[in-house]
Formats: structure tokens, C-alpha cells, sequence
């Protein structure tokens, strides 16, 4: 699985860790993604996703209601 956001292409980074002393040692930085299930043309795909996509609405995730059962009134 790549650490790549699908919908804008943000992947791993990386740098350096600056402890007190200054001494420098490399880093990464992961992106928060998500694997969801969402709607493309009809059809549904497993798609990975970084959250700030997500929170942007730049999907329509798919979920599952649960059908509720009609209750006959007296």
C-alpha cells in the first residue's frame, strides 16, 4: 500500500528531528489517511484518502443504512 492520498497526490515527507543540542537525525512525517469505500461513476471502489480530502466533501462516501422495519400503529 502506498502512503498516498488518491484524490490530491500528498505522500510521506521528510526532514530532520532538531533535538536541544541541535544535533540533526532524518524524519518522516505521515500523511492521516483513510481507506474508505466511495461512489465513482456508479460503481464502488476502496479508495485511500487524507482526511482534509475527506472533511472537503472531494467524495461521496458510501455507507450501509441499516433498513428500519415499519411499526404498524394501532
Amino acid at each position: 500500500m502506498s502512503r498516498m492520498c488518491d484524490i490530491c497526490g500528498k505522500g510521506v515527507m521528510s526532514g530532520n528531528k532538531v533535538s536541544k543540542s541541535h544535533r540533526h537525525t532524518r524524519r518522516t512525517w505521515r500523511p492521516n489517511l483513510l481507506k474508505i469505500k466511495a461512489q465513482f461513476d456508479g460503481t464502488t471502489r476502496t479508495i485511500n484518502i487524507c482526511t482534509r480530502c475527506l472533511k472537503r466533501g472531494f467524495v461521496d462516501k458510501k455507507v450501509s443504512v441499516p433498513k428500519t422495519e415499519t411499526v404498524a400503529q394501532n
